[in-house]
């Protein structure tokens, strides 16, 4: 019972940042977290050992989110196209619909604690699309000509900071206009038609 109950404190403590990084605009207490998820400030260095470690935390899960909403394992494999451009859709549609997205791509990309997570995770990003974008050169649906490593990282690079910054406008494309242009950017880059919206 305790390692559940320590898990579930854990979890309300996670929920607990997050709401506090949204609300304070990417900054919080740790002793407000604790109050927020009913638990002792004690517990939250226990388990998290720093506030920095509970930012990475917080951060780190967003992440499984993110990788959760855009991945797409049924798509069929020759619909190359269409399937990018889907996952291009969600990635936008789960930043503008997750509040603590905007926090954390825009407002919090410069903090050490965020960086070093963000860099792991969007190494993993790469790495993922670079092994999509060879399958694809393999099949001939995209053009070989450019090392798919290099390619992941140009287009990955460029989605998500084009989407930080539109989440950091005062005031935003609509989710829809945002999608057009991202995804007419990534296929111009590849070399391959912007399939039309679905």
């Amino acid at each position: 019972m305790g390692e559940s109950a320590t898990k579930d404190k854990g979890d309300r403590l996670l929920d607990a940042a997050a709401a506090a990084l949204v609300d304070g605009g990417g900054a919080f207490e740790v002793q407000d977290v604790a109050k927020r998820a009913g638990v002792s400030v004690g517990l939250a260095y226990h388990r998290f050992g720093s506030k920095a470690g509970l930012i990475a935390a917080v951060v780190d899960r967003l992440y499984d989110e993110l990788l959760r909403a855009i991945d797409l394992p049924d798509w069929p494999l020759d619909d190359w196209g269409s399937r990018e451009r889907e996952r291009t859709r969600r990635f936008i549609e789960f930043a503008y619909d997750t509040p603590l997205a905007a926090v954390v791509f825009s407002k919090l990309a410069a903090e050490p604690e965020v960086g070093v997570v963000a860099t792991k995770r969007w190494n993993g990003v790469v790495d993922e699309g670079a092994r999509n974008l060879a399958q694809g050169q393999r099949r001939g649906l995209l053009p070989g000509k450019t090392d798919p490593q290099v390619l992941s990282a140009l287009i990955n690079g460029a989605v998500r900071h084009a989407v930080a910054q539109a989440l950091a406008n005062d005031v935003r494309p609509t989710r829809e206009r945002l999608t057009d242009d991202v995804w007419s950017f990534v296929a111009a880059g590849l070399g391959i038609r912007p399939e039309t919206r679905s």
